[in-house]
């Protein structure tokens, strides 16, 4: 019996199984199926089902659809039958979408696949859809979301197979229970009476009340009207047809770049057990029925091949309901056009630091922040339009004052009293300014790639170059004073900070850096173009009209250079290090900038695998509350409750919805976590595609029950990268898997590799805070209890993690044998004492760098593990001839006096108690100049 096998049949029994062993299924073979003679080829049914299905098939063959399954055009997806052979790629395919069978939104406009055809496969984490009448996925027992290593049994009724090992590849099932399918008609009334409220009296709720009516009554004959359009080929998936929800499969690690996957659903049931039969379209060639359609003879040799290799994986020909096959895309085809990009821009850039400006330099009596600078630096520009003609034409915003009118008119449209207006004003205010001062967004613009099209983006040759502004934030614990050259210096550890949902640079200065600030971070950081305010009007647009989407996509991977030129700004001898706004009075810089880092939060935890993994500067980081694959975690975020209803409204049916979800995210990731995230740790990955990289570590820090990304994403995120997991990751029984964590080994700590860790602020109701419970198992938002998505970077033994993860290089346990948990939340066996004492934990970065007869703040920051109380102890270690004074040394923070007329290291120690016997202590160093 193989390993796999006995793994696989003990897995209840088992606490993990590692990442190598994650592909190894049951049952499977890694020889290659002989189909020589079609040994399995079962004999010829001379029973035609021609009549049953020819209309189907014309229907599909004239709008480009794959036939076996005729739920939906683009059903089942994604497949190799909606490829062409293409000799020029990595993978001899190439997407072959046509516009007829593409969905169109209520203005009747189709999404434009050209886009699309550019790949040579699927997404690494497509969302693979189709739809089963009658299916009961329980009665059938497929793998749902907390039982991911049920599809990895022998019987599991839907499997995904490598068509070449034939490995098994784990999976979960489920139905898009999202329910936001609606026609049009009913449903702009009843917005319409959302928006108008109680501005008018009564027509709000009266018009809330027709919208209902209208639903109940004309809902069903809207119904059988689009259903009529779309049989009829006059109006194909038109707005007013309602389809059942959408039958999904996600990938519970990413799919492997360049192979080719099956699909097989077998022994299918209904709620009352009865075995579902498999339409004609399938049986045709599963039963080796005769037919005289071409389409379906020239589809046959495809068809065998997958049921001889389904058949060496051990399932049965006629258990079948449905099965197909596709092919991921090359590493060439997905991280590509980057990798081209980032080496064309630092070719140009050569040896030199990028050309950069400083704006303005705030300085702070108090708070985390001494200063703040503010600047623009110089980028090569793949895009075809500016990004903002105010930025990049300074001579058109000098000659019409176009700018300043934008405050005038957001204070007129605040001041009319009418609350819709007012709410535009308030709520969209920010991103109607930044739409009219960056009116060059408005184009929608993209990478260009040249005439004729070639394969990678080229610089425009039209304006070569484009300006981005920066901000940032050097941290009181660097720098004594600006102006006194006698001052101390702690120079900061250099890093970026990537902002959150469609935010902005100046999120840098906010509380999401506090806690690094504390241990003496300056972070810097650019707007995320692609998804930033400033693109907020731009989605909207794009929500309503997907064919758009590529310019969301090309825009992030421009925005992967920026980061890239960011990032050796703050490295760069010539860099940012080299201006007086980043120095003492007498020339000394307040930050180091010899190693680079990266830190981000929400969404910037989501774009940060694509700038890290081909950085060429940073080797670790810290994604805060992260994840990937937007087709998972969209309609499992409250964040996208307001977006989802422009998107909504213009494409109302449920098919339609997951279709334009999970095709989307094949250009999204391009710019996002799921393209990249395969090939984080294993910098080989792009042998061949481009300049090497250092080898990368990663920090993930997650919070339980996340209502804005959703932690199942963060865990795929997580085995994708063979990472570890610190355990126990959550309480017994709260965690709504079999097995909770599965795939992922036990970090260790003192360990140098990259590790997730789950943050937990506690079930509902707790005593210490309203807590939350686990995430939904259905693809819908959380909205019960606290929204823990805040709380994970805020902690203080989270900010020690990273500290230690990122500038010791090693991964720290600060949680104990115990989860990790937040918001002053602690468990019963904690607060009770049982589970017994865990050690506190204590930092003092340095080294500081001081004259002598100065003095030098001393910095410490400590956290304990079961919220006891600290207390504070310095003592000098070493050099003590030069300590004229310890003052405070009984404080966290406690200063030290230095003597005159001497030079040398001096080292101290603070030590932490928590008056129940633990301690901790760290040493720091203070330079004697």
């Amino acid at each position: 019996m193989k390993l796999a096998s006995m793994l696989v049949g003990r897995r209840r029994a088992l606490s993990v199984l590692v990442p190598s062993l994650l592909l190894l299924s049951a049952c499977g073979s890694s020889s290659a199926p002989d189909t020589s003679g079609n040994a399995a080829l079962p004999p010829q049914n001379p029973a035609s089902l021609d009549s049953q299905i020819r209309g189907d098939i014309l229907s599909s063959s004239l709008r480009g659809c794959d036939f076996l399954d005729p739920s939906y055009c683009q059903f089942p997806w994604p497949s190799n039958a909606l490829t062409r052979p293409d000799a020029g790629t990595d993978t001899g395919l190439r997407l072959d979408l046509r516009l007829a069978g593409m969905p169109m939104n209520i203005a009747l406009l189709p999404v434009n696949p050209a886009e699309w055809n550019q790949d040579d496969g699927f997404s690494p984490g497509q969302m693979i859809l189709s739809h089963v009448p009658d299916l009961d996925l329980d009665r059938s027992r497929a793998a749902p979301v907390t039982d991911i290593e049920a599809s990895l049994e022998p019987d599991a009724p839907i499997l995904i197979v490598d068509a070449e090992t034939l490995q098994r590849h784990p999976i979960w099932v489920e139905f898009d229970q999202s329910g936001t399918a609606a026609t049009p008609a009913c449903g702009l009334v009843g917005d319409l009476g959302s928006l108008i409220g109680d501005a008018t009296g009564p027509l709000g709720p009266l018009l809330g009340a027709v919208g209902a009516g209208c639903s109940a009554a004309l809902g069903p004959v809207f119904n059988v009207l689009g259903q009529l359009l779309d049989r009829t080929g006059l109006l194909p998936n038109s707005a007013f047809k309602i389809d059942p929800p959408a039958l999904i499969i996600r990938p519970g690690i990413n799919f492997t770049e360049g192979r080719r996957y099956i699909v097989a659903m077998r022994n299918l049931v209904d709620a009352g057990g009865a075995p579902l039969p498999a339409r004609p379209h399938f049986r045709v060639f599963r039963d080796n029925h005769a037919s005289d359609l071409d389409a379906v003879n020239d589809r046959r040799a495809a068809m065998e091949d997958i049921f001889a290799r389904l058949g060496q994986h051990g399932v049965a020909r006629e258990s079948l309901y449905l099965a197909w096959d596709f092919t991921v895309r090359s590493k060439r085809n997905l991280a590509g056009r980057s990798l081209h990009m980032r080496d064309r821009a630092l070719e140009i850039l050569g040896d030199a630091a990028p050309d950069f400006e400083i704006d303005s330099v705030e300085d702070f009596d108090d708070g985390a922040t001494i200063r703040r600078i503010e600047g623009r630096f110089t980028v090569p520009n793949f895009l075809n339009l500016p990004d903002g003609l105010c930025d990049n034409l300074p001579l058109l915003s000098d000659l019409v004052d176009y700018c300043a009118g934008v405050e005038a008119l957001l204070g007129a449209i605040e001041g009319t009293g009418v609350p819709p207006l007012e709410q535009i004003g308030g709520v969209a205010g920010d991103a109607l300014g930044l739409l009219l001062r960056d009116i060059g967004q408005l184009p929608l613009s993209r990478l260009n790639y040249g005439l004729p099209r070639g394969e990678f983006p080229q610089i425009n040759p039209l304006q070569p170059e484009q300006e981005y502004r920066f901000q940032c934030e050097i941290p009181r614990t660097a720098v004594g004073s600006f102006d006194d050259p006698q001052t101390w210096v702690r120079p900061a550890a250099a890093t970026l900070y990537g902002h959150g949902l469609l935010g902005a640079k100046g999120e840098v200065g906010g509380s999401s850096t506090a806690r690094l600030r504390e241990l003496n971070f300056m972070h810097c950081a650019i707007d995320w173009i692609g998804m930033s305010t400033r693109d907020v009007p731009m989605t909207l647009i794009i929500l309503l009209e997907l064919g758009q989407f590529r310019s969301l996509s090309d825009r992030l991977q421009q925005g992967i250079i920026n980061w890239h030129f960011m990032g050796r700004l703050m490295k760069h001898p010539d860099g940012l290090v080299s201006s007086p706004a980043f120095q003492t009075a007498d020339g000394r810089p307040v930050f180091e900038p010899d190693r680079l880092f990266y830190d981000g939060n929400s969404q910037g935890g989501i774009l940060s695998a694509p700038v890290v993994a081909t950085s060429p500067d940073i080797e670790r980081a810290s994604f805060g509350v992260p994840g990937m694959n937007y087709s998972t975690l969209l309609r499992r975020s409250v964040d996208f409750d307001l977006y989802g209803i422009f998107m909504y409204a213009a494409y109302p049916n449920s098919f339609d919805q997951s279709f334009l979800f999970s095709l989307i995210s094949n250009l999204w990731e391009r710019g996002e976590n799921t393209g990249y995230i395969n090939d984080l740790r294993n910098q080989d990955g792009y042998a061949g595609l481009g300049a090497p990289t250092p080898d990368k570590e990663i920090l993930m820090h997650v919070a339980f029950g996340d209502h804005q990304v959703a932690d199942v994403s963060a865990e795929v995120m997580n085995r994708s990268m063979a990472a570890s997991v610190h355990l126990p990751g959550a309480e017994p029984g709260r965690h709504t898997n079999v097995n909770p964590y599965w795939g992922m080994p036990a970090a260790v700590d003192g360990d140098n590799g990259s590790v997730m860790v789950v943050w937990d602020i506690g079930p509902l109701d707790n005593p210490f805070n309203a807590g939350t419970p686990p995430s939904p198992t259905r693809n819908i938002p959380p909205r019960i209890g606290q929204d823990p998505h805040g709380n994970p970077r805020r902690e203080l033994s989270s900010g020690i993690q990273r500290y230690d993860f990122l500038v010791g290089q090693r991964f720290t346990n600060v949680c104990g044998p115990r989860p990790c948990f937040a918001r002053e939340y602690v468990s019963e066996a904690v607060a009770s004492g049982a589970s017994g004492n865990a050690l506190p934990l204590v930092r003092a970065p340095g080294p500081a760098w001081a004259r002598a007869g100065t003095s030098v703040p001393l910095l410490s920051v400590a956290a304990d593990p079961d919220l006891d109380a600290l207390t504070a102890q310095w003592q000098v270690v070493a050099g003590a001839n030069c300590v004229a004074d310890l003052i405070d040394a009984d404080q966290p923070g406690a200063r030290l006096q230095l003597a005159e007329n001497c030079s040398g290291d001096v080292q101290l120690e603070v030590r932490v108690d928590d008056g129940r016997g633990g301690q901790a202590t760290h040493r720091t160093t203070v330079i004697v100049e």
